[in-house]
């Protein structure tokens, strides 16, 4: 769901570019505020260390690596908003998922660098958000109760459909102005699709962490890096070449990107392959 350039006007990506930075100050603010440990259950132990956010970042930017088929000629990928809020906690995976679309935007050339902002909102913030949601509506007390699996199953299905209405809403708003009802039902429905793989991804990697965390006794990071570079190394080259629900849904209704996906386009990088 990585929007590009010249998708959505500069008026409503500067919006966003500016409410995406007032929400992740907001944050940083609360969580200093907070200091350790106030930020619910988590799946990894002390994780106002780097240690752990690092890994948490590393792995949702491997996993989005992976595209899998969800719908004839259509593939998905994670979104990480509920994985995240999982092993780390909500504020923090907001920052751990933050870095990871900055950095794709910024030296990878995946989503547009001016739509910066308006893939923060989708990728990482409303997510997080609705994981964090999930929690509170479940009433979470502990890590791996039935009630923890729960909350993060309802966040990791609903993130991807909340992010998906979202993105008609600033398609409606600052797109091209065609077909926005036709983008709208089409990136619901098929972004639906995309939840079930959203579930699976997240409540098997977390499953896999748990397992060999219970089995250790030091660092509980290290199944995470593990699965980091499993999904890396062996899983991205398997991942399907069909357009994510995004590109399918604005193939479909006719809407074209007026120019290269990002300024960056060119950049070594970009494509996540060296030229």
């Amino acid at each position: 769901m990585h929007v590009p350039d010249h998708l959505i006007d500069n008026g409503t990506e500067l919006v966003a570019g500016i409410t995406a930075a007032a929400v992740f100050t907001a944050a940083a603010i609360d969580t200093r505020r907070r200091g350790p440990g106030t930020d619910g259950p988590t799946l990894l132990r002390s994780p106002e260390r780097l240690a752990p956010q690092a890994a948490t970042a590393a792995l949702v930017f491997a996993l989005q690596m992976v595209n899998v088929p969800v719908l004839p000629g259509t593939s998905g990928h994670l979104l990480g908003g509920a994985l995240a809020t999982a092993l780390l906690g909500p504020r923090r995976a907001l920052f751990a998922v933050g870095s990871v679309v900055t950095a794709q935007a910024l030296l990878f050339a995946d989503g547009g660098t001016g739509a910066l902002g308006v893939n923060l909102w989708l990728i990482a913030i409303l997510p997080v958000a609705v994981a964090a949601l999930a929690r509170s509506l479940v009433q979470v007390r502990e890590a791996h109760g039935s009630r923890w699996w729960a909350s993060v199953a309802l966040g990791a299905a609903a993130a991807p459909v909340v992010s998906s209405a979202a993105f008609a809403g600033v398609f409606a708003l600052g797109g091209s102005g065609a077909a926005t009802s036709r983008v709208a039902s089409a990136m619901v429905g098929t972004h639906a699709a995309i939840a079930l793989a959203e579930v699976a991804i997240t409540m098997g990697t977390l499953a896999v962490v748990a397992v060999v965390e219970d089995h250790r006794t030091q660092s509980d990071t290290v199944p995470v890096w593990g699965v980091a570079l499993v999904s890396a190394a062996g899983l991205s080259l398997l991942a399907s070449s069909a357009p994510d629900g995004l590109e399918r849904v604005l193939g479909d209704v006719g809407v074209a990107v007026d120019g290269p996906g990002s300024i960056l386009h060119s950049s070594p990088l970009a494509d996540y392959a060296l030229t």
